[in-house]
């Protein structure tokens, strides 16, 4: 509780002076812990709103399209890399220029990636658009039952056109987040939640059918991200609102050098990460993809609210970094590991404690848990829980390629055994086999890079 309450002290604390080093460390402490506010509060609803849809989306939709919504989800979650790494080499590169209060670099750089991005997006829908009439979704999904072919389609377009049209538009997150202003963007996620909820019980109430609950879901969050960037770059930041004659062409090609680099770190990391109901899909079924998404989900909320209180830090260490402030950065991320650790260990003991009970309240008594899925989630969620806050320092740093050989290792091992073990022993094979590659290929090595950058005090390159 003490620290609960001294994070709001100083959250809740005006803006410190900034011309000392104390005071830009205030700063820092206050923009972080204002974001982890709002992100905690953005957490709670993310958490609670599924444990209150879950059992209306799951009854309307019946098991296999809930099966098939939560395997094209997953499926299509590649398209976190469609906008070519430039959201996060912006936030890489715009946390350096902040640091170094070059406001001319900074509005070059949200002009000249906004106008790379409305470009991809533009290319990549029209590719779709003439491939969706020759494919045949049901197949490619595993569906089996005619319901769940007839609305493959219709689903697919939902979150793909949904997906590409937020790679623009969720730009101003990223925008806010090197800006260290991570907390406007936990407001409006904490009101596409909101309005997530109100809509699925006014579809279920009305009856409108499967395909606009899942349109409407996965529409909310491009409308919201729309309305963030309204009032974001006409009211809050219009210094920074994008313009063409800012956009710089020298400047383009370097930001997608940056964000290449990026890409191909989101291709492998997306691949050996989020996939997994999309491998219990085509290995298993559509039936057991749909218990094992609930699951997941359960356990990817821990990774989440880690994950949201840790992101502050990329942006604050960029900074810092442009300071020259590395002992800075040194003591925060230590700091923020433990506290990582024992959040996601905590909540992790208390899920499987009350897993049971909670899943036959929450879904019903026909649904069965499996303890061992389910720990071997938790185990993972820990490991990405500690690593994260380490994470965050290589990519304030620009350091990428080494991430990418860590990942070029652990992707294709995990997968691969994922896959194969799932065939043969179930979908309990997936999340322990994920856990034990991650410590092994992933962990060990960041943290090795990591203690020799410490020791050097080398910034290497991208």
């Amino acid at each position: 509780m003490n620290k609960i309450k001294k994070a709001l002290i100083i959250a809740l604390h005006g803006a410190y002076d900034t011309s000392t080093p104390e005071g830009r460390a205030n700063e820092r402490a206050r923009r972080i812990a204002l974001t982890a506010v709002t992100a905690a509060i953005a957490k709670v609803l993310a958490m609670a709103i599924p444990l209150i849809t879950v059992r209306i989306t799951y009854t309307y939709l019946g098991e296999e399209t809930y099966g098939l919504w939560n395997a094209i989800t997953s499926f299509f979650s590649l398209f976190a890399f469609a906008d070519l790494g430039l959201g996060n080499g912006l936030q890489t590169r715009l946390s350096q220029a902040s640091g170094l209060d070059d406001e001319s670099l900074c509005k070059r750089l949200i002009s000249s990636t906004y106008a790379m991005l409305v470009v991809v997006a533009s290319g990549l829908m029209a590719a779709f658009l003439v491939a969706y009439p020759f494919i045949n979704w049901g197949a490619v999904m595993n569906a089996e039952s005619e319901q769940a072919i007839t609305l493959a389609g219709g689903v697919v377009f939902a979150i793909v056109a949904s997906k590409l049209l937020s790679i623009p538009l969720s730009l101003v997150q990223r925008t806010q987040m090197a800006l260290q202003e991570g907390y406007r963007s936990n407001l409006w996620q904490s009101v596409a939640y909101i309005f997530s909820l109100i809509s699925v019980y006014i579809i279920a109430g009305l009856d409108l059918g499967p395909l606009a609950m899942i349109w409407t879901s996965s529409f909310i969050v491009v409308i919201v991200s729309g309305l963030n960037m309204l009032v974001y770059f006409r009211f809050q930041r219009k210094q920074y609102k994008p313009a063409i004659k800012l956009i710089n062409v020298n400047l383009s090609r370097s930001l997608l050098r940056t964000g290449s680099a990026f890409f191909v770190l989101s291709i492998l990391t997306t691949i050996g990460l989020a996939l997994d109901n999309f491998i219990v899909a085509r290995a298993i079924s559509l039936s057991e993809a749909a218990t094992y998404s609930i699951l997941f989900k359960v356990t990817h909320m821990i990774g989440g609210i880690t994950t949201m209180l840790c992101a502050p830090m990329w942006a604050a260490n960029g900074e810092a970094f442009a300071r020259g402030e590395i002992d800075w950065i040194k003591q925060s991320t230590k700091k923020m590991s433990l506290i990582l650790l024992g959040i996601s260990t905590f909540a992790s003991i208390g899920l499987l404690i009350i897993a049971k009970p909670f899943f036959r309240i929450w879904i019903g008594e026909q649904f069965e848990v499996s303890m061992l899925v389910l720990i071997g989630m938790c185990v993972m969620q820990i490991l990405l829980s500690v690593v994260t806050s380490y994470f965050m320092v290589l990519n304030a740093l620009g350091i990428v390629r080494k991430q990418i050989a860590i990942f070029a290792v652990y992707t294709p091992i995990s997968f691969v055994l994922k896959y194969m073990l799932a065939k043969s022993y179930g979908a309990v094979a997936i999340p322990w086999v994920g856990a034990f590659s991650y410590s092994i290929f992933v962990a060990i090595p960041v943290l090795i890079i990591i203690n020799k950058l410490y020791k050097s005090n080398t910034r290497f390159g991208v």
